[in-house]
């Protein structure tokens, strides 16, 4: 299976005091001065030496490294055995694992090179509803500087306390609701004098701005992004490979929370009417009875609305099915796990009616609720949809809402 529910491994020793995690929850960081030995960094350059950041410029003025710009490593890099060991360094994780207060998942492995004269970057945080890497409810940065995070070089530069933790709420739907950040002055940031074998632990709403490199040597850190278990992207995760699973030591496994080498090709949409009926629509296949009957959805497209380096949202080509298939148009939806379909994943998200809607028929569909769905197994294409009922319909689960790229270039959290 490439995903598996949340599961209760053995405690990791927290390497962080009750008043450092006091200090983070206040001011949304934390520095551990160095954390991280010299050895390993040597070792990580040289891995990186091998793997040039090759995944994507974050600057389009900057076609080619290393010319001047921002440059990732990232997407599966961990497969090489030094870059893993990066990626599920015991201080890393333990110190994510205990920020959390929850088993840590890597959502993204990522190494950013700011090239001699690449610009900075304008404040922001990084809770975004569009992407893999930001649209779980409840993940951190990592961040180990491979050089001093100077003047020179380029400071990272925080707001403390501008995470902002209360605009996140319970709302009437299953998905929390987030409402608009409150940007911070420019004279509220500080720095945290970030230097090389430093470890910042940073929370995902924290506003942060990065200076420009106006040294004569590459500005490079690891940025990795670890979310909670019970708190999987509504967007879905980034479906690491096989390789860097197996590059990963056994007890770390669980580090991913999703692999595979079968791409994810479909999309299905868990529609469930009204929050307590617990019912779900099921479509016949192509619109005829004599064909199983599924999940409405279709063909899983990347969606280029806002380029990016990472994918795993298929927002976008879902809505476009749905609305064909069914003629509803969909606010948001969130994601539920990827399961096997043909000789391929497929990425099923969920969506709860209000009971507020039009209340007109759906054509050649049956609302059916969870006994029903077992009940008529036989008439479904695929096994999984009882397990897809189960982890929606898990209270334990925190979720947020995805949104297509293209919404999110209006306002990502205008629902």
């Amino acid at each position: 299976m490439a995903t598996s529910p949340p599961t209760e491994p053995p405690p990791i020793p927290s390497p962080l005091t009750e008043s450092q995690l006091a200090d983070y929850r206040r001011d949304g960081f934390l520095v551990l001065r160095g954390a991280i030995d010299d050895a390993d960094i040597v070792r990580w350059e040289e891995a990186l030496a091998r793997n040039p950041p090759l995944d994507g410029t974050l600057d389009p003025a900057a076609p080619t490294w290393p010319e001047p710009g921002r440059y990732t490593l990232a997407l599966n890099a961990a497969k090489d055995p030094d870059l893993a060991d990066l990626a599920q360094h015991p201080t890393i994780t333990a110190a994510a694992a205990a920020a959390l207060g929850a088993p840590p998942r890597l959502t993204a492995f990522v190494l950013y090179d700011r090239t001699p004269g690449g610009a900075g970057i304008p404040s922001h945080n990084d809770y975004k509803r569009w992407r893999p890497v930001g649209s779980s409810m409840d993940w951190l940065f990592t961040i180990v500087p491979f050089c001093d995070f100077d003047a020179e070089a380029g400071r990272l530069l925080v707001a403390p306390g501008s995470h902002h933790l209360e605009r996140v709420t319970d709302g009437p739907e299953r998905p929390q609701c987030v409402a608009p950040p409150v940007r911070p002055a420019e004279d509220d940031y500080v720095d945290p004098d970030l230097r090389r074998g430093d470890l910042l632990v940073m929370n995902m709403h924290l506003w942060h701005r990065a200076d420009g490199n106006r040294s004569d040597r590459h500005r490079i850190g690891a940025f990795n992004k670890y979310a909670a278990a019970d708190a999987p992207p509504a967007t879905g995760y980034f479906l690491f490979d096989d390789d860097v699973h197996a590059a990963l030591a056994p007890a770390n496994r669980e580090l991913l929370a999703v692999h595979s080498d079968r791409p994810v090709a479909t999309t299905r949409l868990l529609l469930m009417r009204g929050p307590d009926d617990h019912e779900f629509l099921v479509v016949d296949g192509e619109g005829d009875e004599s064909t199983p009957a599924t999940l409405p959805g279709g063909p899983a497209v990347v969606e280029r609305a806002i380029p990016d380096w990472d994918v795993g949202n298929y927002i976008a080509s879902l809505a476009a099915s749905v609305r064909d298939r069914v003629a509803i148009e969909l606010p948001w939806v969130s994601y539920v796990g990827d399961f096997p379909e043909g000789d391929h994943l497929c990425r099923v998200y969920a969506y709860t009616l209000t009971g507020q809607g039009f209340p007109v028929p759906y054509r050649d569909a049956s609302w059916l609720d969870r006994a029903a769905v077992v009940e008529h197994a036989d008439r479904l294409a695929v096994d999984w949809v009882p397990e897809a009922i189960d982890r929606w319909l898990d209270p334990t689960v925190l979720r947020g809402k995805g949104l297509t790229q293209a919404q999110s270039r209006v306002d990502q959290y205008a629902y």
